[in-house]
Formats: C-alpha cells, structure tokens, sequence
C-alpha cells in the first residue's frame, strides 16, 4: 500500500473504532487480547492503556525491554496532542516529508511519532486516552493494537487490516 493508502485507511480505522463507553474492564479485556494475539504469534510486546489522567492497564511481556515504556509514553503523547493515532501522525509526516524537531515545539523526548498508540474515542465525548503497543516495527505494533480493538467490537480485523507496506 502506498503511503496515501495507508493513511486512507487508518482514517478509517478511526473512524469505525469507537467506543459507546470505556472502562477499566475495557481496558483488561483489550490489553489481555493484545498480550494474546502477541503471544500466539511468538513476539513480544509492552501494552499501555491510559485515560489521559491514569493509567488503565500495563503489560511488558518477556523479552521487551527497559526502554519500551518510555516509547509507550512518547507514543501516547501524540495521541493526547493530536487526537490521532501516532500511526496517522507518522503517516502523514511521512508523506509531507515532515520530521520531530524541537524548534517546532515537538521535543523528541516527549513525542514518538511511530505506530503504536491509537485512540480511546467515546461517542458523543471524544478523544480520553490511548492504547498503545511497544516492542514491534510501528505498522506490526499498530495492527495489533487495531486488531484486539475490532475483537472487542466486533469487528472483522480483516475489513480494516493494512495491506503490506511498500518500499
């Protein structure tokens, strides 16, 4: 998929991907299936859920590493700050050939425009918080964050996958 692909589909995503409400129960389901899905596949990844004022759900699987948190923060700043997942931030600064600089009043120490956080989006509220993945290339961190998402929903992960990357 081409870049302006990608980012018509991950508007998509979030599009459909919303939630009538969200809570602590949620957050374990979709935390335990993100571990899950993980796991099944033999990789590992660090799982952040957060409401932007507290922590939900925290799960570093073995063979993560001490700096995965630190990515799981800087990714969900970029969900609080642009309301987005930092896989369409990515994107699109891909595309405008756009970078983090802290004369933009983006400091890398604090934002990580790389795949893996998406939205907590209620109906009717907004934006609250995110879920992030850590510990995988952006785009696999991001789909299985996507993927646990459709679960809960019931959604069919296919009709919102990515398509493989292009070079």
């Amino acid at each position: 998929m081409s870049v302006v692909d990608d980012i018509a589909k991950v508007t998509e995503q979030e599009q459909r991907l919303t939630f009538k409400a969200f809570n602590e129960e949620t957050a374990y389901e979709i935390g335990s299936t993100i571990r899950d899905l993980a796991k099944a596949d033999g990789v590992a990844v660090a799982i952040d859920i957060r409401f932007f004022n507290r922590p939900l759900f925290y799960f570093a699987m073995p063979g993560t590493n001490a700096d995965n948190p630190d990515w799981l923060r800087r990714k969900g700043n970029c969900v609080r700050r642009w309301d987005r997942s930092s896989y369409l931030t990515a994107l699109r600064w891909k595309r405008d050939n756009r970078a983090v600089q802290p004369d933009h009043n983006i400091d890398p120490t604090e934002y990580a425009v790389h795949g893996g956080a998406f939205p907590i989006r209620i109906e009717g509220v907004g934006v609250v918080g995110s879920i992030t993945a850590s510990g995988l290339p952006q785009r696999d961190d991001h789909a299985y964050v996507v993927r646990a998402i459709c679960k809960h929903l019931g959604i069919e992960a296919a009709t919102l996958a990515l398509g493989p990357e292009s070079a």
